[in-house]
């Protein structure tokens, strides 16, 4: 921070024939000025938030139509990017958004009883705001890429489907700059965003129309971000990297499932693989050259895959479109190169269809173990790269009900991830 030194001016007078120093008038010391303290919120950040959500699903068919609102919640990492002129910061920002909203709509006329989830959301939004040193008032809007679901239950079944597309989004916020305890020096945000999503059909039976399902939100979020210009705290650290602090970038992989399903009668396996992207982040602490800390990551998938329903010689169709992992990580530094062993929990969705009957299940939920290696190179200062391999295994069996019959179902799954990451020290 610039400072600006005191100014002083000092008059002598002498004495003359014409005036005496006491005849002179007073003279008051000039003013002194202070710089303005100079804060920057320019460069590369990232965190994670929660928010509590109310959504409004609007449902209709053949004329008939009714909407439903549901509170619920939602989370997710964030990253984005500032630029600063003057007092005035503005940049992009992208998030990947788990959301659990789902409203139980009673149907009306032509509109069969039915439910609307809100499955997961990516947002990629412009910033706007004016630096006030520690604070930073902000508007924000851009896009919205989202999943959503609709499905009809059918005596002891369910159809319907799960469909993608794009809307919009607009809100306002505050970021603060604060010390906290143990993690140091963070930023607090605090924003309400207005989202809406468009009208899309829902196909739930070929011989009628589909549902067409839109909805609104109104979401309130909190925000803990870590960026360059704010120091955390730091073990001692002699080497040629500093692995120390927290870091946060983008990553992407490729990855297969093994899932195994069975009734009391019979059991079938299939196999689905695909790729998948989106945040991860984390925080290290240093001691010597022993890097330990805590590591996670939210990803949009697309891992398919077609096998048989158990008891049946229907095709089984599924899809993992969802995972996110929480991990504890603890590797040995040499340099630039960071090996590293992390094992933690994973979580994962995926949609699944008899594809002859059309029974379909929009979200089906599997909670796992994850345990894997890898390694991370510090490019330059701030950036590392990373390689690692996971493998996950479901906890326990999960529940999935196509054509009314109760099935078991347990997944592994492997993936290799490559990422690119800054590190806020």
């Amino acid at each position: 921070m610039k400072l600006v030194g005191k100014l002083g001016l000092a008059l002598i007078v002498s004495s003359s024939g014409f005036a005496s120093a006491a005849d002179l008038p007073a003279r008051s010391a000039p003013p002194v000025f202070a710089a303005v303290p100079v804060s920057s919120w320019a460069g590369f950040y990232a965190g994670t938030f929660f928010s509590g959500t109310s959504t409004r699903f609007d449902s209709s068919t053949l004329g008939s139509s009714r909407g439903v609102s549901e509170s619920s919640h939602a989370a997710g990492l964030l990253a984005g990017y500032n630029f600063q002129s003057g007092a005035f910061v503005f940049g992009i920002e992208g998030d990947i958004t788990q959301n659990y909203a789902k409203g139980d709509n009673f149907g009306a006329g032509a509109l069969v009883p039915h439910s609307s989830l809100s499955l997961q959301t990516a947002h990629l939004r412009g910033r706007l705001g004016y630096d006030m040193g520690a604070f930073l008032p902000f508007v924000a809007g851009g896009v919205s890429y989202y999943e959503s679901a609709v499905s009809v239950p059918t005596g002891f079944d369910a159809r319907g489907a799960n469909r993608t597309g794009a809307g919009w989004n607009i809100g306002a916020g505050l970021d603060w700059k604060v010390p906290l305890p143990i993690i140091g020096d963070t930023i607090l945000r605090a924003e309400y965003i207005y989202e809406n999503l468009p009208s899309r059909g829902y196909s739930y039976n070929p011989a009628l129309p589909a549902i067409n399902m839109k909805s609104s939100s109104h979401q309130i979020r909190a925000a803990l971000i870590y960026t360059p210009s704010l120091q955390g705290w730091r073990a001692p650290q002699v080497e040629a990297a500093d692995w120390s602090g927290a870091y946060a970038g983008f990553i992407a992989g490729y990855g297969k499932d093994r899932v195994h399903t069975s009734t009391a009668l019979a059991s079938r396996s299939l196999d689905a693989d695909g790729g998948s992207g989106g945040i991860y982040g984390g925080r290290n602490f240093a001691f010597g050259n022993v890097i330990a800390g805590w590591d996670g990551a939210i990803m949009l998938s697309s891992l398919k895959g077609d096998g048989i329903v158990p008891g049946t010689l229907d095709t089984h169709s599924y899809r993992d479109y969802f995972t996110s992992d929480i991990r504890g990580r603890v590797g040995y530094a040499f340099g630039r190169f960071l090996p590293f062993i992390a094992a933690g929990a994973a979580f994962g969705r995926s949609e699944q269809t008899d594809v002859v009957t059309l029974s379909q299940r929009p979200k089906i939920s599997t909670d796992a173990w994850t345990i894997g290696a890898g390694v991370d190179y510090m490019l330059m200062e701030r950036v590392s790269m990373r390689v690692e391999y996971l493998h996950q295994k479901s906890w326990s069996n999960t529940d999935v009900n196509l054509n009314g019959v109760p099935m078991s179902q347990t997944r592994s799954a492997d993936s290799v991830r490559a990422g690119l990451a800054w590190h806020f020290h």
